[in-house]
Parts: structure tokens; C-alpha cells; sequence
């Protein structure tokens, strides 16, 4: 039997095995003796969540005490206190934030998943399959403003997201939130009565986070956190969730109707099935590239609302599969989710009668410290050979108070039909024992000639060898300098077939960062490219750091490119000249002189506006001034809690076409659902009277 059939026979076999009802995966696992452990207190009345905690089922909550701070050996600035309690329809938590300068809370955002890093804010973490890994996070800042990270990934549709409710008010004493996370929206196995969870804090002003449970000591371990046991969750609603679209187009491209739609549903034990027919692949907005010097082909993230859905951590990596390589499709499938110890994603992406792009993933899990898992990516287009793609992953890691170590193997295998195979294969590991200390990682990697993932993101091959970089960051809690560090790195890959070095160098760095929100960083690289000079002196300044409307930044590099001389700068800057309208300028100069064939000047200035007519309404524009023209765009967007998200674009928002295209693009995308009973009794006992 070939090694790809024994793969596929694997996996196959492996999925039916944990899909069948015999399967233990449901059953809960008992919490490791140094989790803090509390008990769901079940409350007859939920809250009203309006940011005031003065609905009685407080004062019966589990009290949540003795944050610490992470990465830093210090105790937190100002003391945090949380309450916990659940109903049959949700969990409910309230956060008590102590601040003896409340007129210095920090709160700009205003947009749902809006940039709130910079924010004072908090966060509950919840892991309903109980392995200590990743979680479903919500947060809230001071103006009540939520932000969501959804395990896997998730398009931008809230109902799609699934809702929740929260809401933050200003006190004497500082500020205080409160969340409602309905049951509902999360994914768990059916019979399951304990979730991991943290609650967590993060300080604006000193810049620095604290956690509950402060047993996790000075660095994060999600395998130490809090176990909430007694649950009694109703068991998953097993229906679809549709999505459907609509767009009308004038000009090209997209011109005419078009409707399509997606559907979500979730499968017993968890697991979530999606669905997609004539997706929408017009473009809303892309990430403009930068004109710096790159090698290869720059890696750019995919926006695209079916790939974005449960794609991170269950399905294989950007080495494999880099979505950007499926172009437009005409339908798809994709099964995703956690089945106990097991993690397994599947795509399947097909053009009909032309293109068949296929992946595959399965994660076992041993113990909180070591898993491993299988790969397996297949692409057939009409009229070139079949490329497959297989490969096997572990890690292993060792935690401790302060840190952790870790080791990791991947193997990469690829075959394309009547031509060459060959393999990438590396071996690296990590070493942090948290800030002030020193931390180092290194790999060992190969990569023959004959290696070709032909939906994945590899762009170079034929190289072996290895990379170390070690370095340390420190923060001071007084004095005008927050933070300083210094990095080493340094590599060398010799070319596997042919003489001479793929690169090498070695390359130091030192950087600080102000209290009043300044950072310098500096940059030394001593290194060789092909056998040419490769090595550079690069610099970046900036100001305004907490600011998200108005921080700023430079950057300058020169050095050595192809055998030329090499200079690059860039400018950015954020403005807010109205209460509700924001600016941002980005400007690029790069020029390489003296390489025979390859001497370029380019300038590329893109300059986005955008005004916030409410939290749920934004009309945005972008224009992109490059060497070659300029590209025009406005939009009209509307993203809200329940009914249709709308978008009118008029120009083309691809940034590498140039000139004022003559288009306009109506999208219109809604979802329908059938809720449950506690559903509609929870949305009517949180937010009476909202629509």
C-alpha cells in the first residue's frame, strides 16, 4: 500500500471511529489538582445587563479574587474583583475595576471588534471542552464596546458570529462590566458539566494585564486555569444557521446579479458543518502590499468570510494551505471542531469540472504537554498534473511557574503525478521564562528542490540548515524608560543542490519604549544572500503609542540588495480632526540602484478615511497613489447586532488596479434561524425593548 493511500485509509477510519456514539469524547475530564475550582451557582433571576450591578442574583455569585499580573513579576495596579453565576440560558459575569484616577480610564473605541488593544478593557475566557487549551474570548472596554475571538476563526457576521450581551458603567472607584455568554453560542459536547475559564484585566495606562487565576504565575498557561464545574448546559441545538447574499453590480467586474449562501450547523459532540454555494468572493476591501524589497512572494492574509471560519488551528498551516491559491469556486464544505482529545477540520473546495482543492487535519492529543497531528492537502485542476500533500506534526512542551520550554518536529511530504517528490522537514524548540529574563528558540530545517505544495504558501526551496536567536525584555516600574531589550539572531542555510549559501547572517537589535508613549528601535544585519552582500542598518521612531487616533511612526532601512545599494522609508500617521472621523497616511519610498537588471524607484502614499456615523454605520474611503496611477474607492457599510449587514461600494477596492473604475457594488447579506425557547427568553430578560 503507497503512503498516500495508508494516509487516507488513517484518516478515514479515525474520523468514523471518533464520529461513532461508542466514542468517550464526551465525557468530561477531571480537573488537575493545582486548577482552582468553583462551583456554578445557579440563580433563579439573571441579571439585566446595563453595566450596574445592583440585580440581586450578585450578591449569591462566586466571588473571583486575587488577580496577578502576567509577564511581569509584580502585583497588579489597582485590585480587580469578579462575579460568576449561570442560569439554564447563559453565564454571567461581572467585573469589579478598582482605579484611583477614573478620569484616566482609557476608552476610544467605538466599533464592535474595533481596535481595543490599546484600551483599558476585560476579558472572560471560556473553554467548554475542558482541555485546558484555546477558548472562546469576549471582552468589553469602559464604553461597553465587545470584541470576540472565536476558536478557528469566524466570518464577521454577528448572528453568524453568534451574539452576545454586554454593557460597562463609570464609578466612583474606577468601572465595572457586565457579560451574558449564552450557551448557545458556544460549542461543547453534548453531557458536558465542566468548562476551563480565566477572567483577565488589562491596564491602558501601565500597559500590563492581570489574570485570574493568579496560580498561573508570571507568564500564561492556559493548561493552569480555573475549572467551573456543576454546569448542567442544555444540550447543543442541532440547527442550520443560513446565510444568504445578494449583490448588484454596475461596471466591471461583478457586473449583474448574483445571490448565493452559506450555511452553518452543528453536529452532535460539537463538531460544525459549513456549507457554501456561489460564494461571494467580491472584494469589500484587501490588504494593501507594501512596495518594500521582499525575495519571494509576500505572504498577504485572507479575508474571505468561508475560509476565515474555523480555518485556524483545524485545518493544516499556510505552508500547506494558503487559501489565497483558490481563486473563485462554485461550492464547498468544510467540517471543523473538538471531539475529546481529537481535533479534525476538512475542506473541500470545488469548480465544477475544473478544480477540486481538498485538506484534511486530524490533532491527537496525549497529554497537556504533547500532540501531534496529520496533514493532508490535494489539489487536481484541469489540465495539470494532481499535487498531494501530506505531513505529520508534534510538540511537546515543559511549563513551569515562570515559563515554559518546548520542542516541536514538522515533516512535510509532496508528490506531483509523473513528476518529482521531495519534503520539508524541521526540528526547533523555545526557551521564556518571562519578561526580564532571557529567552531563546532555535530549528534545524531541510527543504529539497523537488518540494512543491501547490496550494500551499512555501515560496523557497532547495536550503538546509539552522537559526538560533536569543534576546531579553525588561520593564522598569519607575524612571522615564517602561521597557528595554536587546535580540540576537543569526542563521545559515546552505544550498542543498548547487555550491554556495541560500543565506546567512547575524543580526543585532536594541529597542525602548517611554512611558509617555514613545519607542526607538535599532537594528544591525550582517548578512549574504546567493552569495551576494545582504547586510543593512535599520531604524524606526514612535510617538503618540496609546493614542490609536493619533500614533504615529518612521521607519528607515538601508543596505545591500541583489549586488545594488538598497533604501527604503516609510511614513504612518493617525489623525482624528472630528469627534467621529478619523484619518490614517501611509507613505513608502523604496529604490534599489546599481543591480544590474533589477533598478527600481517606487513611491506608493495610501491615505483611508472614515467616519463612524454610529458604532453599527461607518462610510470609509481610500485612495492608493502609486508610481504607475492611483486607485479610488468609498464604501457605505452597515454591520449590526440583528438583521441585514449592507455595503455599497463605489469604485474597485482592489489596490493593484489603478485609475477611477466606473462601478458600483450594492451587497446586502442576512441570516435566518429558528431560536430556541431560551434563546428568545434570554434576549427578552437582557435587553427589554431592543429590537
Amino acid at each position: 500500500m503507497s503512503a498516500r493511500l495508508a494516509l487516507l485509509v488513517w484518516m478515514v477510519l479515525s474520523a468514523a471511529l471518533l464520529m461513532s456514539p461508542s466514542t468517550p469524547a464526551a465525557r468530561a475530564q477531571p480537573p488537575a489538582p493545582d486548577h482552582p475550582i468553583v462551583a456554578a451557582v445557579y440563580v433563579s433571576t439573571p441579571p439585566t445587563i446595563d453595566g450596574h450591578l445592583d440585580d440581586p442574583c450578585w450578591s449569591e455569585a462566586a466571588r473571583l479574587e486575587g488577580f496577578g499580573c502576567l509577564d511581569v513579576d509584580q502585583p497588579p495596579p489597582e485590585e480587580t474583583v469578579a462575579l460568576i453565576c449561570v442560569d439554564q440560558a447563559a453565564i454571567y459575569l461581572a467585573v469589579i475595576c478598582r482605579d484611583r484616577r477614573p478620569e484616566d480610564i482609557v476608552a476610544n473605541e467605538t466599533r464592535r471588534n474595533g481596535d481595543i488593544w490599546s484600551d483599558d478593557f476585560v476579558w472572560f475566557c471560556l473553554e467548554p471542552w475542558h482541555r485546558h487549551k484555546e477558548g472562546y474570548f469576549f471582552n468589553v472596554t469602559p464604553r461597553g464596546v465587545q470584541c470576540e475571538d472565536i476558536p478557528g476563526g469566524s466570518a464577521a457576521k454577528i448572528e453568524w458570529r453568534g451574539d452576545w450581551r454586554a454593557a460597562a458603567a463609570r464609578t466612583a472607584e474606577g468601572w465595572q462590566a457586565e457579560m451574558a455568554i449564552p450557551f448557545a453560542i458556544l460549542r461543547y459536547p453534548a453531557g458536558q458539566s465542566s468548562f476551563g475559564f480565566n477572567v483577565g484585566r488589562h491596564f491602558a495606562r501601565e500597559r500590563v494585564s492581570a489574570r485570574y487565576p493568579a496560580e498561573m504565575g508570571i507568564t500564561a498557561d492556559p493548561s493552569r486555569a480555573a475549572d467551573l464545574v456543576g454546569l448542567h448546559p442544555p444540550s447543543p441545538a442541532h440547527r442550520p444557521l443560513l446565510m444568504p447574499y445578494l449583490t448588484l453590480g454596475l461596471g466591471q467586474p461583478n457586473r449583474g446579479v448574483n445571490a448565493g449562501l452559506d450555511v452553518q450547523y452543528t453536529l452532535p459532540d460539537g463538531l460544525t458543518a459549513l456549507a457554501t454555494l456561489r460564494p461571494d468572493f467580491s472584494q469589500i476591501e484587501d490588504v494593501v502590499e507594501p512596495i518594500s524589497f521582499s525575495y519571494s512572494e509576500r505572504y498577504l492574509p485572507d479575508p474571505r468570510p468561508f475560509f476565515i471560519t474555523g480555518q485556524q488551528g483545524y485545518l493544516p498551516p499556510e505552508g500547506l494551505l494558503y487559501t489565497r491559491r483558490i481563486r473563485d469556486f462554485d461550492t464547498g464544505i468544510k467540517i471543523f471542531g473538538t471531539l475529546g482529545d481529537e481535533t479534525i477540520g476538512l475542506l473541500d473546495a470545488v469548480s465544477l469540472g475544473e478544480e477540486n482543492a481538498f485538506a484534511a487535519a486530524w490533532r491527537h492529543r496525549f497529554s497537556e504537554q504533547m500532540n501531534s497531528k496529520l496533514l493532508l492537502v490535494s489539489h487536481r485542476q484541469q489540465g495539470e498534473p494532481g499535487n498531494l500533500c501530506y505531513g505529520l506534526h508534534w510538540d511537546y512542551s515543559w511549563r513551569t511557574p515562570e515559563g515554559f520550554d518546548g520542542l516541536w518536529v514538522r515533516l512535510h511530504q509532496s508528490e506531483d503525478e509523473g513528476l518529482d517528490s521531495g519534503g520539508a522537514y524541521a526540528i526547533g524548540g523555545g526557551h521564556y521564562r518571562g519578561v526580564g529574563r532571557v529567552r531563546y528558540d532555535w530549528q534545524l530545517e531541510k527543504v529539497t528542490e523537488g518540494f512543491h505544495p501547490a496550494l500551499g504558501y512555501f515560496p523557497e526551496v532547495n536550503y538546509s540548515g539552522g537559526e538560533f536567536n536569543i534576546g531579553r525584555w525588561s520593564r522598569s516600574e519607575r524612571g522615564p524608560i517602561e521597557g528595554q531589550g536587546w535580540l540576537l539572531g543569526s542563521y545559515y542555510y546552505p544550498r542543498l543542490a548547487g555550491s554556495g549559501i541560500f543565506r546567512s547572517g547575524f543580526v543585532p537589535g536594541y529597542s525602548w519604549e517611554w512611558r509617555r508613549g514613545r519607542a526607538l528601535s535599532l537594528a544591525l544585519s550582517r548578512a549574504r544572500r546567493d552569495n551576494q552582500d545582504s547586510s543593512d542598518v535599520s531604524g524606526s521612531y514612535a510617538w503618540n503609542t496609546r493614542d490609536m487616533y493619533r500614533s504615529g511612526g518612521i521607519f528607515a532601512l538601508a543596505g545591500k540588495r541583489l549586488g545594488g545599494d538598497y533604501h527604503y522609508y516609510s511614513l504612518d500617521q493617525r489623525l482624528r480632526p472630528l469627534g467621529r472621523a478619523s484619518l490614517r497616511l501611509s507613505s513608502e519610498y523604496s529604490r534599489l540602484s546599481g543591480s544590474a537588471g533589477f533598478d527600481f524607484r517606487l513611491r506608493q502614499t495610501v491615505l483611508t478615511a472614515s467616519y463612524d456615523a454610529t458604532p453599527e454605520k461607518c462610510i470609509a474611503a481610500r485612495a492608493v497613489w502609486r508610481s504607475n496611477g492611483m486607485n479610488v474607492y468609498a464604501a457605505y457599510r452597515q454591520v449590526v447586532r440583528r438583521g441585514a449587514d449592507a455595503y455599497i461600494v463605489v469604485g474597485d477596492p482592489d489596490p493593484s488596479r489603478t485609475g477611477l473604475s466606473r462601478r458600483v457594488l450594492l451587497k446586502i447579506m442576512w441570516t435566518i434561524y429558528r431560536r430556541s425557547r431560551n434563546e428568545v427568553t434570554l434576549r427578552e430578560r437582557l435587553s427589554p425593548g431592543v429590537s
